[in-house]
């Protein structure tokens, strides 16, 4: 997705990213990926609707996927399968031949799709993310994944 695509799409980016995180990034986040060299907006639009998007960094040979969400209403139709190898291409055309990621150890979906895909777990981050928890603010752990792309 072009910066001015991304511009044109900035607020459903910040929608679809508050459906899935808690809290959701804001407009200025999603600006400041736009405007690092190093980031990539991997998107699926159709109509003018955004469908779901990742971002990526790049830093020479390893990148990592900061965020990969899929719009509530597409969800569970392989779209965020298609970003995740949309995300993998376009790191390798950058240079990196290694891929990190991270996810929240209650997600067991997205566990078990970068697992399919050739992650595996290489560390563990204790209380990462906030979470709701039966009424409470708690923090849930973030599990690491790492990919050979070479």
């Amino acid at each position: 997705m072009g910066d001015s695509l991304v511009s044109k799409y900035i607020a459903q980016l910040v929608e679809i990213h508050a459906s899935a995180f808690s809290p959701g990034w804001s407009v200025d986040d999603f600006a400041a990926h736009i405007d690092l060299a190093s980031d990539d907006v991997i998107d699926i639009v159709e109509s003018g609707e955004v469908y779901g998007f990742a971002i990526t960094r790049t830093a020479v040979d390893q990148a990592e996927i900061l965020t990969i969400v899929v719009a509530p209403a597409h969800r569970r139709k392989g779209l965020g399968r298609s970003l995740l190898q949309r995300a993998e291409a376009c790191v390798r055309e950058r240079g990196a031949d290694i891929m990190f990621l991270e996810v929240a150890a209650d997600n067991s979906a997205a566990s078990a799709m970068y697992e399919n895909a050739g992650y595996h777990q290489c560390g563990r981050r204790p209380r990462y993310y906030r979470r709701e928890i039966n009424g409470k603010i708690g923090r849930i752990d973030a599990l690491l994944y790492k990919k050979h792309l070479a």
